[in-house]
């Protein structure tokens, strides 16, 4: 079994749930196998790539494609937030201590992070998006690699020490089932009359030029060692509207 969960029941109010940790040979067995053997390399590519689960991340990349592709753009915005709360809910409802709460010796990437494991905010993220990038570009080979390093950037919790393996697989599939719901339920919006309309551009425009300059004005990322990635999307992103807003016919189509 690759996770037990005890129940106990507090003064006749009702019964409360707390998460016991993976036992040897089970879930303690892939995490030390992915996050007991660090290297250099590793660290520097995990470092980054797992910032791509951050929600602000995910949020700048949805308001950019607003102004892109406004069904892509509404749909992951969606799809991010209602798997966000989903996950936030089922972190309160188990409250799943982390490795470094269970474990010596785990090798972490930023801060260590002790509470709130289940499930892993960051998969859930990074399982939304790679889901919409593969449902807005199913033939293009650029979309296939964003998903395989949203893919990586959820691994790279269990490789940075904040998060089990099990963390990661259930807010992958939370993240990617969301996503698929929402996506059908986007083909029914008027989102091309919403991208019509004048005010559109402007108001997605600024609202990625205010998460762009949160981002890189000292947001404080997840991982801490990720900064440099938001640095640069919040640049990329800066860049983009400013390209937009100099096109007469718009940005839509531009990715």
């Amino acid at each position: 079994m690759a996770v037990g969960l005890v129940a106990s029941a507090g003064g006749g109010s009702g019964a409360s749930a707390a998460w016991v940790a993976p036992p040897a040979g089970g879930g303690h067995a892939l995490f030390r196998w992915i996050n007991g053997h660090p290297t250099p390399l590793g660290d520097a590519v995990f470092g980054q790539l797992s910032g791509l689960g951050d929600g602000l991340v995910a949020a700048l990349v949805c308001t950019v494609l607003l102004l892109a592709r406004p069904r892509a753009g509404a749909a992951g915005l969606a799809a991010f937030a209602v798997s966000g709360l989903l996950a936030q809910a089922l972190k309160r409802l188990f409250d799943a201590p982390r490795p470094p709460a269970v474990l010596d010796h785990v090798h972490v990437l930023g801060q260590a992070l002790t509470a709130h494991s289940f499930p892993s905010g960051h998969a859930t993220t990074s399982g939304a998006m790679l889901t919409l990038v593969l449902l807005a570009w199913p033939r293009a080979w650029a979309a296939w690699l964003a998903a395989a390093a949203y893919l990586l950037a959820a691994v790279g919790r269990v490789y940075g020490g904040v998060h089990w393996p099990l963390d990661v697989a259930a807010g992958l599939l939370l993240g990617a089932a969301t996503m698929l719901v929402v996506w059908r339920a986007s083909a029914a919006w008027p989102v091309a009359r919403w991208a019509a309309s004048p005010g559109w551009a402007r108001v997605a425009g600024m609202g990625t030029l205010v998460q762009a300059g949160a981002l890189g004005l000292g947001y404080r990322i997840q991982p801490s060692t990720a900064r440099p990635l938001a640095v640069a999307m919040a640049l990329l992103a800066a860049l983009f509207v400013w390209r937009c807003w100099r096109r007469r016919d718009g940005c839509q189509g531009m990715v």
